[in-house]
């Protein structure tokens, strides 16, 4: 175990001996001992930080949180989704928020996704891709790919695209070959489950 170095210089210091307990000699005047005084450690009081009139702040609400956000800041927040490990992999729902996407057209915006994930993974083939719907009717767009992280292993990514208000939605979801017939079919209607409260 590493030992901090602010603990390190006790370390090597020897034991303490206790002291013998000393027999007073009998005397005929008692030692009388002096009462110590009392003294109240001072209390420090610290102000809350308050901003500063020249913050400009927007409100920004988390899960289970809420901050001050600086206005000119932006929330970038990816959110996973985490479930079990199945067949050697952990399986999650990775939902990725454009606040700023290049196109404001569904397909346009999904195939551009499509493109640029088929030009960073390596051995990456796509499967499927078209219009799909959620549980909700609105549209949407998904991908199917297949690739290999690794040599002996081959996995299956399964992307849905959401437009709303402005915003792009991309949902990612992992698999194995067996698993992606065990639990694909309810993390599929998790993922097609998604609302937007940007419409």
């Amino acid at each position: 175990m590493d030992i901090p170095e602010y603990y390190k210089k006790f370390q090597n210091q020897p034991p303490k001996k206790e002291e013998e307990a000393k027999i007073p000699e009998k005397s005929e005047t008692p030692l009388i001992e002096k009462p110590q005084q009392k003294t109240e450690p001072q209390k420090q009081t610290q102000q809350p930080q308050q901003p500063s009139v020249k913050d400009k702040t927007i409100p920004y609400q988390g899960n289970g949180f809420t901050l001050a956000q600086l206005e000119d800041w932006k929330d970038k927040t990816i959110y996973t989704l985490e479930g079990p490990v199945t067949d050697g992999i952990k399986h999650n729902v990775i939902v990725t928020v454009d606040t700023e996407p290049a196109t404001e057209n569904l397909i346009e915006y999904s195939q551009m996704q499509i493109q640029t994930l088929e030009s960073e993974l390596k051995s990456c083939m796509l499967l499927k891709q078209g219009a799909t719907k959620l549980t909700n009717g609105s549209d949407a767009y998904e991908a199917i790919f297949s690739w290999y992280p690794t040599d002996d292993l081959k996995i299956f990514q399964h992307q849905i695209f959401v437009m709303g208000n402005k915003t792009a939605y991309k949902l990612t979801a992992t698999f194995t070959k067996q698993t992606r017939q065990t639990i694909g079919p309810a993390v599929l209607r998790m993922m097609l489950s998604f609302n937007s409260d940007k419409k």
